[in-house]
């Protein structure tokens, strides 16, 4: 991969990064608000803090090796540094209570979709089996955080919506 590109693509791995950041303090906070729930949304946030660090792992196996590299798929920084930015609203809204339970399993499970969606892995293409393997891992979790959000909202509603 030439510098150029390959300068996008780490910078635009940092901001996926820092988004599931954003993600895991957003899990984190509604697992202080809502204590019901609080084994479920800690769960979900160390997940998320785990694929941060999966995700600065990738980093360095493009540094050490950006010939086995190929641009892929392109993404936008704006639009990642919106997407932090949002959920930061979020993270706000959550600390002031101004978001009910159900709505914040609403709006995870809305993230989870996004991120599955975005098709992050596809930024770039490469054969090296360990960032197969972090990337394929953090795809595996994320359909894994929809199913389990999709069930929490399930359990919420057969339970009258508490």
């Amino acid at each position: 991969m030439q510098t150029p590109v390959l300068d996008r693509t780490l910078e635009t791995l940092e901001l996926m990064a820092r988004a599931e950041e954003a993600v895991q303090r957003l899990y984190a906070t509604c697992a202080v608000v809502w204590k019901e729930d609080e084994e479920f949304w800690r769960g979900l946030a160390g997940e998320e803090r785990r694929h941060a660090k999966h995700i600065r792992s990738m980093i360095a196996i493009v540094t050490a090796n950006p010939g086995r590299f190929q641009p892929g798929r392109p993404f936008s920084a704006p639009a990642l540094k919106t997407f932090i930015s949002g959920i930061e609203r979020d993270i706000d809204s959550v600390k002031q209570v101004n978001v009910p339970a159900s709505k914040a399993l609403r709006l995870a499970l809305d993230i989870e979709q996004a991120i599955i969606e975005a098709k992050f892995t596809e930024i770039v293409q490469t054969e090296d089996s360990g960032f197969r393997f972090l990337a394929d891992e953090i795809v595996q979790d994320t359909v894994a955080h929809r199913r389990l959000v999709e069930g929490k909202i399930t359990e919420r509603q057969a339970a009258g919506g508490r």
